[in-house]
């Protein structure tokens, strides 16, 4: 019956028969006295004044209809007590608290004939920043008789009604207070700095958590009643607003970042549901002010119930971003899981302000969750360095010949043509082409095999890449064709470093083979395709002119029966 209760927003906090005398309410400086669930409870008339001081309690409440809970859709009650104490040098405070009160108002009648009035409230001056504790004086000794009359369109949760001692309340109001505004001014922050790595990155994860957090401060501050501290700005309707608005929010971030739409397609309709619902909902926190609470309420429990479920299901499937996301909202449902069963009315308020612990709650979710922000970045830097390395490595491939190592054909016309360009030698440097041809790696094949000719062009390639210094870089154009690009000032270098590559060919096994190259020079305004001509021209005439020279020599040495000699000359 109680939870049945609950759901239609009804607090069951008690109220003592009226019989007698209210009841008694010993005060004492450890602790505050609650008056709610104890003192006689009564409906009250929409512009019912007070009683006059001194008038018989009983009397007057036996002509009111008894109350014996405090509804959630707020109304108008009447709570009497008696209040004592007997400790000496102490001030006291009157404290409503734990939920929005539009106006209490407390009237105290001293068995002395003193009477104290005092009103608190949303439009009410206070006396302490955000709260609405009001100083009273009370005597030792001396009893007094309390009337309090509440009025509310709404309670956001059972109201709490204590006298207690002030030294105690002023550290209460300083620790609450450092609380609240160090929860919103750490949020403000977080969402100042998603929206800055926006507006870098372009991400919808860092601008959905940045209006999610926006909204919070807007619904948080609207519940600590920080607008009207400020400015004195009551508007009532729009207290709501924002909670309602929030989930929408929040469930566009939860499906960006966890990636529900390409992961878990239920997830993901079900928080679509979450937007739809919000938006839809909306209008009940203006024109329903009432039931606001309760639809809100039910409202951020589903939507905290399928946030956590898609942390979990993600981490569960190996979605790493998901560990900090999950960590961050169970800071948050966790001050949830005690103020929202509350705010039903299902299970008693567990802790006196339980909206603050709350809002220190949000606060760290919004931590963690910049902490989720980062991890996901790092992760995607990571998976993009990753692609990055696979992309140079499939550039290396792409340009690199397989057999020797050496750049390929396509990697030599990319230089030739950056070198056309200006951009192959900063300091635009006279440089060179070299063509080189390989001899008998024909004959090597058809009598030794293609192995063995293979291994003679990996022995040309690992003698080449040795020349790769100071500017030099050499290329296998493909087949027994290769070719040099360097500065024209290392052209003798480089032709005595081909003679001496071919002597190790010729001493590594490779009898029948030998390196013909032609150089040609770079001039100014030349066309590349005409200089690759010209420096083939030259290695041809290069090969001719050994192979006469290796005919003759061979000649002159079966002549004289002596073995020929190769000679070596470019052109």
């Amino acid at each position: 019956m109680l939870a049945w209760l609950g759901w239609l927003g009804v607090a069951t906090a008690a109220s003592a028969p009226v019989a007698g005398r209210p009841p008694l309410l010993a005060l004492s400086s450890q602790a505050p006295a609650e008056l709610v669930g104890t003192a006689w409870l009564a409906e009250a008339g929409v512009d019912e004044p007070f009683p006059a001081p001194g008038a018989d309690l009983a009397t007057w409440f036996a002509g009111h209809r008894p109350a014996a809970q405090i509804s959630l859709q707020g109304g108008h009650y009447w709570l009497a007590a008696r209040l004592r104490h007997d400790d000496t040098g102490i001030g006291w405070v009157f404290d409503p608290h734990n939920t929005l009160i539009e106006r209490v108002e407390l009237q105290l009648s001293g068995s002395d004939g003193s009477l104290q009035r005092r009103v608190a409230g949303y439009a009410e001056p206070r006396a302490h920043m955000l709260h609405y504790g009001q100083g009273i004086e009370l005597k030792p000794g001396v009893e007094y008789q309390a009337l309090v009359r509440l009025d509310s369109r709404y309670f956001a949760s059972v109201p709490r009604l204590q006298f207690g001692p002030e030294p105690a309340f002023q550290r209460k109001v300083l620790s609450e207070n450092l609380l609240v505004l160090g929860s919103l001014g750490a949020m403000v922050a977080l969402a100042l700095f998603n929206l800055f790595l926006y507006t870098l990155t372009r991400t919808a994860s860092h601008l959905y958590y940045f209006v999610q957090l926006s909204l919070s401060v807007w619904a948080w501050s609207m519940v600590f009643q920080i607008p009207t501290e400020l400015w004195g700005w009551q508007g009532l309707t729009l207290h709501y607003l924002p909670f309602f608005l929030m989930p929408p929010a929040a469930s566009l971030f939860c499906i960006d970042f966890l990636s529900l739409r390409q992961r878990h397609r239920r997830l993901y309709a079900l928080h679509c549901g979450v937007i739809v619902a919000g938006v839809l909902l909306a209008p009940v926190a203006v024109l329903a002010l009432p039931w606001a609470n309760l639809v809100a309420s039910l409202l951020i429990s589903a939507w905290m119930a399928l946030t956590l479920t898609s942390g979990f299901v993600s981490l569960r499937a190996g979605y790493r971003p998901a560990r900090f996301f999950v960590l961050a909202f169970m800071a948050l449902a966790i001050p949830g899981l005690i103020i929202l069963p509350g705010n039903l009315d299902l299970i008693p308020d567990l802790v006196d302000n339980a909206e603050a612990w709350t809002l220190l709650g949000s606060a760290f979710e919004a931590l963690l969750q910049a902490f989720a922000l980062a991890d996901r970045i790092r992760l995607l830097g990571q998976e993009k360095d990753h692609v990055a390395e696979q992309l140079i490595h499939t550039l290396q491939v792409a340009h690199t010949d397989a057999m020797t190592g050496l750049g390929n054909r396509y990697a030599f016309d990319l230089m030739v043509e950056r070198r056309s360009a200006g951009s192959l030698w900063p300091d635009q440097q006279p440089c060179l082409l070299a063509v080189i041809d390989l001899d008998g790696l024909k004959l090597i094949n058809d009598q030794q095999g293609h192995a063995r000719g293979d291994d003679l062009i990996r022995a040309v390639g690992l003698g080449l890449q040795a020349m790769q210094v100071d500017g030099t870089r050499c290329y296998r154009l493909g087949g027994d064709e290769f070719g040099i690009l360097a500065p024209r000032h290392l052209e003798g270098q480089i032709a005595e470093q081909l003679m001496q590559l071919e002597l190790e060919l010729l001493a590594g096994g490779f009898e029948q083979s030998g390196v013909s190259f032609g150089i040609a020079h770079w001039e100014p305004g030349c066309d590349p395709f005409e200089l690759l001509k010209r420096a083939d021209g030259h290695m041809y005439q290069n090969k001719a002119r050994r192979k006469a020279e290796r005919r003759a020599a061979a000649q002159a040495a079966r002549a004289a029966e002596v073995s020929p000699t190769s000679l070596l000359r470019p052109e």
